[in-house]
């Protein structure tokens, strides 16, 4: 399946490394013998990989010999055409094998827009769309995650939902499968529903959603872990090869948040808090670090600085870092308990950005929401960010939330305001941005029955903001109100739903997430055709209507919930209770430990190292594994190597410090090469211990084939560069073009020009690249072929192949090239790139 995807789909897709696998710490088992699971998350692999979960669910199945789980994740529009017009099936990353040959496909559902995305799934996988279709030929669909709350908009399409934490229940599972290998689909789904806790099973039910027989349990409750245990962390996490949305290491402090929000989901959901020791999560930096190499470390939590021991934590683990230019990241912080001890452990390496959400503009509002902080809180809060140092900042506020007046949107205006005047105190140039988001009531929370605002007035609520805002430095942006409110809706959905999503999915809607491939136009059409109106499903839910989510219970009652929506409502006598008046009488008497006032300029330091100590210059390979990667994405693997291997490097000074390396002619994607050449610059003498640890640092797949000390300075090796040699299997090439090759190489180097379209920025040109093609011939059973490189005139060799070949596809044949060297010709006299 391998050579398949190899000739007919990774050339013609744009980011073929979304599709490929073989990243450092994949798992490849032999399925013989073993329970097969493929793990998919139902968006684009720069999405998926960067969800912490899906290397926790990942490492855990494959860490038990009984199981083998793949991952797989959804094509983009370009790779959907081009598996449908190749007809081949959709396959998982670690060894290519058809989804459709699995026992079990399973879903991480991290929120509601990716459900079209399923139905694209299951399709290109050859597995039937609706669960009563499948036959014991086809896996068990599985699906997770935080959606899966209210699992009722998708049992028309799954099998099995498990609802809660998934590190126990998953093996739970897959072992029922063992046990019952070869059994029938219906005798799998009635033991699991038996023997395992927290499992919903459509079929058991009505469309009411009461049990059809005695072993399905009437109300479904979530799974909780007691502890997070170490061994549910890999030491050797997945590292992309290509770019993702973080890129940063990801390690979990704690599940679950201690404040309650009422609009919040993540609170009921990953309820009840569950701290990790301070030592775990220490160790897991440590190892992951090792065998990662990221630049940045996140410490996850739905809030961080509720971590009980976070100021034990971060200044301890930024210290560690700090000797290898590894910074750390607060992603969830609470105004009002933002340190100088925490911004002093961000800030140890890198600033790259504070996030602050107050969610609403007026301590009113806030206080409806619960969140119990005084508009005081956040001046402190910035003002203290900004003596640190500290420049850019983000502010996150939602709009449409109940009981919101146009006032409570002017206390958005004022807020950023005031900021931006604390801002002015300090030297440093600021950045704010301020990001506004629709309110969209969730399941298990208190504001779960209240209406969704109409998406004219969540767009006259933005526009008021934007156009009554005065200062030209703050930027606004905010996210699709029609987007905010198919989530609301599709989140709120019961059964009927179904109709709705196939609808869509049949229309075209994909990637319902991301702004450029959103039509809500497709949705209204849905809607129309299965006879729902989705203004209707926007207004508010009666208190005693019965809810879709009804029978999963987390968490707290219903009961408990309709209380605490109906306090609420009332009138609140005095808004400013005790934490508020605390915190405002601390920040008058200025006894919160913190020092305002003007801060000591910060300012780029100089370095105190001598000028360049040592410069070495590292040639290096890198096999079939990686040939599908850009050249950004070969600077992140060389500056993740050198980071795993200790090595030290010279930074460049400022606020955001980067390695010091230079690399040669970057290598098409599609290349395998044996002639990658980077300048790395050491703050100390090479030592050859230090190359010992860069080879072991490399990867499976890569190798360091040489390096050097270069002494002086010199023009980069791109500029100093002039010619590269690359080889191709004469094999690769048609029939046809074979048995002339000779015979057409023996033309083209007689020919006195050959001319060829080129796309350029803006128009195509016209260019002759025959002055570029220094030989041409055949050897070994290889095309060789050395070509102009840089500035003096090139040729690339996807640009030569279809002039060899004019049958077969010249992507398909530059996804078989290999570059074998680079160097330079000067007056006839061939030098090394390690010489120049």
């Amino acid at each position: 399946m391998r050579d398949i995807l190899r000739k007919r789909f990774f050339p013609y897709v744009i980011k073929p490394g979304r599709y490929t696998g073989g990243e450092p710490g994949q798992v490849v088992k032999d399925h013989t013998g073993r329970v097969t699971y493929a793990h998919a998350y139902p968006d684009k692999y720069e999405v998926g990989q960067s969800y912490p979960g899906l290397q926790t669910i990942y490492h855990i199945v494959n860490s038990d010999d009984r199981f083998v789980c793949e991952r797989v994740f959804a094509p983009d529009s370009d790779a959907d055409r081009c598996l449908r017009e190749a007809e081949l099936l959709l396959s998982t990353l670690e060894t290519g094998t058809p989804v459709k040959q699995f026992d079990a496909f399973g879903f991480t559902l991290a929120y509601e827009l990716v459900y079209t995305n399923i139905l694209t799934m299951l399709d290109l996988a050859g597995i039937p769309l609706v669960a009563s279709e499948r036959t014991d030929d086809h896996p068990l669909v599985l699906a997770g995650g935080p959606a899966v709350y209210n699992p009722e908009p998708l049992v028309d399409f799954v099998d099995l939902f498990f609802i809660g934490d998934a590190e126990e229940g998953m093996i739970e599972i897959l072992e029922v499968l063992r046990q019952l290998k070869g059994q029938s689909r219906q005798t799998k789904l009635e033991q699991i529903c038996r023997q395992v806790k927290s499992v919903y099973i459509p079929r058991f039910y009505d469309d009411d959603r009461r049990p059809v027989v005695d072993f399905a349990p009437e109300q479904i409750e979530a799974r909780v872990i007691p502890e997070l245990k170490p061994e549910f962390y890999p030491e050797q996490p997945i590292l992309p090869l290509v770019d993702t949305a973080h890129q940063h290491l990801s390690v979990e402090i704690m599940r679950g948040c201690p404040q309650g929000c009422r609009y919040c989901q993540a609170g009921p959901m990953y309820r009840p808090v569950r701290v990790r020791p301070v030592e775990d999560v220490l160790h897991q930096i440590d190892e992951q670090m090792r065998n990662t190499g990221y630049s940045e470390v996140s410490l996850l939590s739905l809030s961080s600085s509720d971590y009980p021991y976070i100021e034990e934590l971060a200044p301890v683990a930024a210290r560690r870092l700090e000797p290898f230019k590894v910074s750390i990241s607060l992603p969830a912080l609470r105004p009002g308990t933002i340190s100088p001890i925490l911004l002093d452990a961000a800030g140890r390496v890198r600033q790259s950005g504070l996030t602050i959400a107050p969610e609403a503009g007026t301590e009113r509002l806030r206080l409806f929401i619960r969140k119990d902080f005084p508009d005081q809180a956040v001046y402190d809060t910035v003002r203290l960010a900004f003596m640190k140092g500290w420049g850019n900042l983000k502010l996150y506020f939602m709009i449409g939330l109940p009981t919101e007046t146009d006032d409570d949107l002017m206390g958005i205006l004022r807020m950023v305001e005031r900021i931006w005047q604390i801002s002015r105190e300090y030297p440093r140039r600021t950045n704010i941005n301020v990001t506004l988001s629709p309110f969209a009531p969730r399941p298990h929370t208190p504001f779960q029955w209240d209406e969704v605002a109409p998406i004219s007035e969540i767009i006259r609520k933005a526009n008021l903001i934007r156009k009554t805002n005065r200062i030209n430095h703050v930027r606004f942006k905010h996210h699709m109100a029609e987007t905010s409110i198919l989530q609301a809706v599709l989140g709120r959905g019961d059964r009927r739903m179904g109709k709705v999503i196939l609808g869509a999915w049949k229309r075209g809607a994909r990637f319902d997430g991301w702004t450029e491939h959103f039509d809500w136009e497709i949705w209204q059409s849905a809607f129309r055709t299965a006879g729902m109106d989705p203004t209707q499903l926007m207004r508010a839910i009666p208190f005693d209507a019965d809810l879709p989510w009804s029978h999963i219970r987390k968490g707290v009652s219903v009961d408990h919930l309709k209380k605490e929506r109906e306090n609420t409502s009332r009138q609140m006598r005095d808004y400013r209770r005790l934490v508020f008046d605390q915190a405002t009488d601390d920040a008058e008497n200025g006894t919160n430990g913190i020092s305002f006032g003007r801060g000591k300029k910060k300012v780029a330091s100089r370095s105190q190292a001598a000028p360049t100590k040592n410069r070495i210059r590292i040639r290096w390979a890198k096999e079939d594994r990686y040939r599908y990667m850009s050249h950004l994405d070969n600077v992140r693997f060389v500056e993740r190597a050198v980071r795993r291997a200790r090595l030290p490097v010279a930074y460049s000074q400022g606020y955001n410090p980067t390695m010091k390396l230079s690399f040669g002619p970057p290598l098409p994607v599609g290349f395998t090469s044996e002639a990658e050449y980077v300048d790395i610059t050491l703050e100390s003498n090479l030592l050859p211990s230090m190359l010992d640890n860069l080879k072991s640092a490399m990867p499976d797949g890569s190798s360091i084939c040489d390096a050097s000390v270069i002494l002086g300075k010199s023009p980069s090796l791109t500029a100093r560069l002039n010619r590269a040699e690359y080889t191709i299997p004469v094999d690769a090439l048609s029939e046809e073009a074979q048995t002339g090759l000779q015979s057409t190489i023996e033309k083209l180097i007689a020919a006195e020009s050959l001319e060829i379209e080129r796309q350029g920025k803006e128009q195509v040109k016209i260019v002759d690249i025959r002055p570029a093609i220094y030989d041409l011939a055949i050897r070994e059973s290889h095309i060789v072929m050395t070509l102009g490189i840089g500035d003096g005139g090139y040729a690339r060799p996807s640009e030569v192949l279809p002039l060899l070949d004019d049958q077969t596809d010249a992507r398909v044949l530059s996804f078989m090239a290999h570059r074998k060297d680079v160097y330079r010709v000067d007056d006839a006299q061939r030098i090394s790139a390690m010489e120049v």
